[in-house]
């Protein structure tokens, strides 16, 4: 059955109803479920002969499948593989989590609940089947912001395009899928209630050009001079259309009454989402900043608001950090780019904010973060790709890796050292010299390409994603006293887990899962990995004592367990963010790797 569109190139019979794209919808989750649940030690399947796998649950249900174990201990599963018993007239991932509910000790609400998350994630993920027509070749030609709407999404989260709160229609619209460009709505703010931290180099005038052109400016401004609106008492913010109607418009009903905030309409150029739903990019003048709005829809184990705590904090960070980038001697001849936060703005809720311990998606519903594109920083033969289109694989299961490596002309050994080079090594480099962590997963770290050869790396998400030292650092005193104590800080010992975790786990497991498929042996993938460290360490001897403390080489890895925290706290509302849960510990195959080769450190 075709997929349905309507003059305006809108879907209008979900693509969901193609038996066929729901079933290879459907096969594909149910793959990465089993997967990953049995990674996370939900359940232990029976390896029978050749490959065949035997995952029998307490409800009776048993699934049969081809698998392999990946050297992280994960089964891979083949998704044309999977049988049910008793058999399905079609292939249901939700039947699956029924199925096995009582290995997963879901109760009833909880349950109930992830069905929800997987139906919505199961609609997005039949969008993309729909139009996956590309090939891996051609895929990889797509700039960054339209290869996005291609991209799988989490690698770890089944229900990693949940977005609880949101309809087929709303996946229409504003979905990094679908969407074909979002014209933002603008309010003005009363300054008096609510805040703006701006980066010493950057004016707040400059905040209107990022989104409206010359013509939309001068149209704003006759909206201001009818409405009466000065800018010396009002602030002029950018919201997304979905969380006016559907939020703002109800929590902020007083403000709008007593015109603390005042409603303009929708100005400006098209955005488009990114694979996070609320950073936006400019469609129509790219270089320009992203804008980052609150979505308060619970989509990947969180809702998307913007937390007030960190708003002052983004542009000094940032701006610290650039500095750095620019000064440090193994930053600079990397040329890292740091994506930095000139502003931000935050609204807090007069109402909710007098709540002690009020659930946090009520007090992350208005603000907004500008992020410098990385497409400002790029040169005419360069290009950028987030490191999850790594993994990604085109319809006929082709990895897009592989083919930026072809184009490259480089061998795959060379290809991924300089890889781990120009990613790797500048987020280590940050934890040992300068106390620095980054949350490296896929969705905030950008590779640069020059000639489709890895390059150089741009870095963003400061505001939540960063964390330091617990011991003051010399090499920190530039960061002002009251911006340390905003972030998180932790020992070193669990500070490299931004990394280990972070990236090794949640990036560098799924590339080198993909190369295996292909051939490339994952014991040579980590060997180069552990041959690029190397080096570096041994290139800044006067930060020995700081690589023991952030040991790469430990020969175990803590197992970060995502869906079992969801599984046992449910979706009730809290006050903070849900913190992940621990399994047995992880072979750090980077350990493996100097004991396979003899080498000391």
């Amino acid at each position: 059955m075709p997929v349905q569109i309507d003059a305006k190139n809108t879907l209008v019979v979900p693509p969901s109803s193609n038996p066929e794209i729901w079933e290879q919808a459907n096969r594909k989750l149910l793959a990465k479920s089993i997967g990953e649940l049995c990674w996370e030690e939900l359940f232990s399947p029976t390896i029978l002969s050749d490959n065949r796998w035997q995952l029998k649950l307490k409800s009776g249900a048993s699934y049969h499948f081809r698998a392999w174990r990946n050297i992280w201990d994960q089964p891979v599963v083949e998704p044309s593989s999977i049988e049910r018993s008793p058999t399905l007239a079609q292939s249901c991932v939700r039947q699956f989590y029924i199925d096995a509910s009582e290995e997963l000790e879901t109760s009833p609400a909880t349950l109930s609940n992830l069905l929800e998350e997987l139906a919505n994630t199961l609609m997005a993920d039949a969008q993309v089947l729909a139009k996956q027509n590309l090939t891996a070749s051609e895929l990889v030609q797509l700039p960054d912001d339209s290869l996005q709407a291609f991209l799988d999404g989490h690698p770890k989260i089944a229900a990693n395009k949940g977005r609880m709160g949101w309809g087929f229609e709303d996946h229409q619209h504003f979905s990094t899928e679908s969407s074909s460009g979002i014209q933002l709505v603008w309010l003005a703010l009363d300054r008096n209630h609510c805040q703006l931290a701006l980066s010493p180099d950057f004016e707040e005038s400059a905040l209107l050009s990022t989104v409206l052109n010359e013509s939309e400016q001068t149209r704003i401004k006759q909206v201001l001079a009818r409405e009466d609106i000065y800018r010396n008492r009002y602030l002029l913010l950018p919201v997304h259309p979905w969380q006016w109607f559907n939020k703002l418009t109800a929590h902020f009903a007083t403000e709008l009454a007593n015109r603390n905030i005042v409603y303009l309409g929708p100005f400006g150029d098209l955005m488009q989402p990114l694979q996070s739903l609320r950073t936006l990019a400019n469609t129509e003048r790219p270089e320009q900043p992203h804008i980052k709005l609150p979505l308060t829809i619970l989509n990947t184990s969180c809702y998307r608001g913007i937390p007030g705590r960190y708003i002052t904090a983004g542009p000094v960070v940032s701006k610290w950090l650039a500095d750095i980038a620019a000064s440090d001697e193994i930053l600079s001849q990397r040329r890292a780019i740091i994506l930095q936060e000139p502003a931000g703005a935050f609204y807090p809720h007069p109402l909710y904010e007098q709540i002690e311990n009020s659930p946090y998606r009520f007090q992350e519903m208005l603000g907004c973060i500008w992020r410098e594109s990385v497409v400002s920083h790029l040169q005419d033969d360069e290009r950028s790709l987030l490191v999850s289109a790594l993994f990604q694989k085109d319809g006929n299961g082709n990895p897009l890796i592989c083919e930026y490596i072809h184009l490259s002309g480089l061998s795959t050994e060379e290809w991924l050292e300089k890889l781990f080079d120009a990613v790797v090594v500048p987020l280590y480099h940050l934890q040992c010299r300068y106390g620095v962590g980054l949350v490296a997963h896929g969705q905030n770290i950008t590779l640069v390409l020059k000639n489709w050869i890895p390059a150089r790396v741009a870095l963003k998400d400061f505001q939540g994603d960063l964390r330091l030292t617990e011991t003051d650092y010399p090499e920190q005193e530039g960061l002002p006293a009251d911006v340390k104590n905003t972030l998180g800080k932790l020992p070193e010992k669990y500070l490299i887990h931004d990394l280990l975790t972070g990236h090794f786990v949640t990036v560098l497991r799924f590339v080198s899962t993909v190369l295996a498929e292909q051939n490339f042996s994952e014991s040579r993938f980590y060997g180069i990995l552990s041959s690029v460290l190397q080096q570096y360490m041994t290139s800044t001897p006067e930060l020995k004592e700081r690589h023991a403390l952030f040991n790469l080489f430990t020969p175990k890895i803590e197992r970060i367990c995502l869906h079992r925290v969801r599984f046992k706290q449910g979706y009730d509302d809290s006050a903070e963010r849900p913190l992940p849960a621990l399994g047995t510990p992880l072979n750090n195959p980077l350990y493996t790797s100097l004991e396979k080769n003899n080498d000391t450190l």
